[in-house]
């Protein structure tokens, strides 16, 4: 039997300057520092690592994917579902008028999703993490704070009620920030991608002709129809262009974004998500 890893996690935080705030200068805000994107053979390898049985790696991998398989059923039934993780059930989105159910309902105006809450074990792992923080200096360059759909861009009152439009594959979608208009000279300069789940390390790159809007706080591309749903992307921004808007004579600047997106990500219904339910083991 695998024994549980002996050492406290450690939760690194990064202090990024809060630059949506313009009176103060010295405010920072707090987020996750996002190591590697395990999958299911990652954590195979660490129980085994762990057991004392010898357990072979490829067949707990086997066996771990035949039980999220398994989940992935089993939520697209109906049931709801609770684990060491939390719990885990299915979530809808739409409006219809009566008469318009009377036949199988538009699947274009219905959104499918899964919402999650935290276990007990959850929250107590987070609880007894060790807290480390990185103090990330202020950045002159391109800064990239979060990349949305397009719709949510266009209707930024329906995305703040918790009606978000999620990344789709074939359609628009932005990335917000501060200096990130792309510009110059040079192959590089552009918008990457890179696909962080998974083994593929696939890459996509949007050339500025490709880059629309492209603003100093707002730059935007479509993604391809051939993305998977459900897969997760990094991006990174390389631009030769100053804070003002002119072409610099160094190097151009890179920067990547501190989060990744996942595509298909469908949001929760309002004031669903994480709650407080019980989670029964």
């Amino acid at each position: 039997m695998a024994k549980d890893p002996t050492q406290k996690a450690k939760l690194t935080l990064k202090a990024l300057d809060l630059a949506l705030t313009q009176d103060i200068t010295n405010d920072r805000y707090l987020q996750p520092k996002l190591q590697k994107c395990l999958n299911m053979h990652d954590l195979a390898s660490e129980i085994a690592a762990l057991s004392t049985r010898q357990e072979d790696v490829e067949e707990i991998t086997r066996t771990g994917n035949q039980i999220m398989r398994r989940m992935i059923w089993y939520l697209s039934s109906g049931y709801s579902i609770t684990t060491l993780l939390g719990y885990f059930r299915p979530t809808s989105q739409g409006v219809f008028l009566e008469s318009e159910l009377t036949s199988a309902p538009d699947r274009k105006r219905l959104k499918l999703g899964v919402a999650y809450s935290m276990s007990q074990e959850m929250r107590q792992a987070l609880a007894d993490a060790e807290i480390d923080v990185e103090i990330q200096k202020s950045v002159s360059g391109p800064q990239l704070f979060t990349l949305v759909s397009a719709q949510d861009v266009q209707n930024p009152e329906a995305a703040a009620r918790g009606e978000s439009v999620p990344v789709s594959a074939g359609q628009a979608c932005i990335i917000k920030g501060k200096h990130i208009k792309v510009g110059g000279e040079g192959e590089q300069i552009g918008v990457t991608i890179r696909r962080t789940d998974g083994d593929s390390g696939e890459t996509i790159f949007f050339p500025v002709p490709k880059l629309y809007p492209n603003t100093p706080t707002q730059v935007g591309f479509v993604l391809p129809a051939t993305v998977v749903d459900g897969s997760v992307w990094s991006v990174t921004l390389c631009t030769q262009l100053g804070n003002n808007g002119v072409l610099l004579k160094t190097s151009p600047r890179t920067a990547t974004m501190s989060g990744n997106f996942v595509v298909g990500d469908v949001p929760d219904t309002p004031g669903g998500g994480e709650d407080d339910r019980p989670v029964i083991e």
